[in-house]
């Protein structure tokens, strides 16, 4: 160990013990010690939704959301949506990309069917056709903030 580590370390260490160290650090030392600490402060903190976390909203008849994240200056979201078989969701448009992922089993669009591993991209002013899951599923959405003014 270098001597300026060994230096702030006998520092922090004292500090911890409440110790009040005779000498204050050089002004270069405690630079890096207070840049140090600030960019700690400032690293971004990664968000975790775990699997029994979050709440199930009913938005349509079987059809139900799960809100992962939400960026209300972006106006975007990132939901799971779980429908039970025979549910639907009626014709809507996008005012921003929408991004799908089908986890578990299956929805129908415009006549063709979407299985788990399945990516959809509908783009922003694209009336969505209305769509349906015959035996339920389970897919990931990343698209505009949800609202009731989207059904047409």
């Amino acid at each position: 160990m270098n001597k300026e580590k060994g230096n702030c370390l006998d520092v922090l260490l004292a500090a911890n013990a409440g110790l009040i160290p005779e000498l204050a650090p050089e002004a270069a030392a405690r630079k890096r010690m207070l840049a140090n600490i600030m960019q700690r402060v400032e690293a971004p903190v990664m968000q975790v939704v775990r699997h029994a976390e979050g709440q199930w909203r009913d938005i349509l008849p079987g059809v139900s959301i799960k809100v992962l994240r939400e960026d209300s200056s972006e106006c975007s979201q990132t939901t799971l949506w779980r429908m039970q078989p025979g549910a639907g969701v009626p014709k809507h448009r996008h005012s921003q990309n929408e991004e799908c992922l089908v986890l578990d089993g299956s929805i129908v669009h415009a006549g063709i069917e979407y299985f788990a591993g399945d990516y959809l991209l509908s783009p922003a002013g694209m009336d969505h056709d209305d769509f349906y899951t015959p035996q339920g599923a389970l897919f990931l959405i990343r698209g505009e903030i949800i609202g009731k003014d989207m059904l047409i």
